[in-house]
């Protein structure tokens, strides 16, 4: 007799390259949760740092990992979602942890009543050492990401139906959550806090780049007059940080 396996209601991704000294929070965090129907998808960038060995030290069913080359972030993102089986999709970055033990058991309840395509909740987010909560913006035409993606998920089909565009390097879910603003699908905030997010590592140089990418998406996306609003936005932040530069250098 076969035996039917439940699909997961959760696929949990997380993409690697070069992560041995954050990688193992990070699968523990995802692995001491207490709701078990889940999946744990590891896509890994061909790491060259020890990554793999400690992915191989957690033998659990539930883990699986693959590790090849990629050409970006964004592109081991799609591989992740097209291995995906569960009728959730959440991306969990290195380093990122879930904030207690009962995440996914609260997130369970409205994931599995159907009404909603698209769920996210708030973050807690390290500044200078202090972790803050962060609370979620209610989804709308922004100039930046409505939620921390790292707090969402999304149902499985919609993101197999609309990949991330790889051609962009820091901004593709900006791009994907847009086009399902845009679309009109149903979001829902889930007023709990899903993960700790470090943003420490961001660097002024980095922040430039994601919002000029922005500035590419809003341009080809957004329509009046919201598009001029938003690109004024974007310029006048890009300014600032520029100024802050350079005046770091004077003082």
């Amino acid at each position: 007799m076969e035996i039917i396996k439940e699909q997961p209601m959760f696929s949990i991704v997380t993409v690697t390259y070069n992560c041995c000294n954050s990688i193992r929070e990070t699968i523990e965090s995802v692995l001491n949760q207490t709701y078990r129907n889940y999946e744990y998808l590891i896509i890994d960038g061909q790491s060259s740092d020890g990554t793999l060995n400690v992915i191989k030290e957690y033998n659990d069913p539930l883990i699986s990992y693959t590790s090849e080359k990629d050409t970006g972030i964004y592109d081991a993102m799609n591989k992740g979602i097209l291995k995906a089986s569960g009728r959730w999709l959440l991306f969990l970055n290195s380093g990122d942890i879930f904030t207690d033990n009962q995440v996914l058991e609260k997130v369970e309840i409205h994931a599995k009543n159907g009404m909603y395509d698209i769920l996210y909740g708030d973050i807690f987010v390290n500044k200078k050492k202090i972790w803050e909560i962060k609370k979620a913006a209610e989804p709308c035409n922004k100039q930046r990401m409505f939620f921390c993606h790292q707090s969402s998920f999304t149902r499985t089909e919609i993101m197999k139906s609309q990949l991330f565009d790889s051609s962009y390097s820091m901004s593709a879910d900006l791009l994907f959550f847009k086009q399902c603003y845009y679309k009109g699908l149903k979001f829902y905030h889930i007023p709990i806090p899903i993960v700790k997010y470090d943003s420490n590592g961001i660097s002024n140089t980095n922040r430039i780049a994601g919002l000029k990418e922005n500035i590419d998406i809003i341009k080809a996306v957004d329509k009046f007059p919201f598009k001029y609003l938003f690109l004024a936005r974007l310029q006048f932040v890009i300014f600032r940080i520029q100024l802050s530069n350079v005046l770091k250098t004077l003082f």
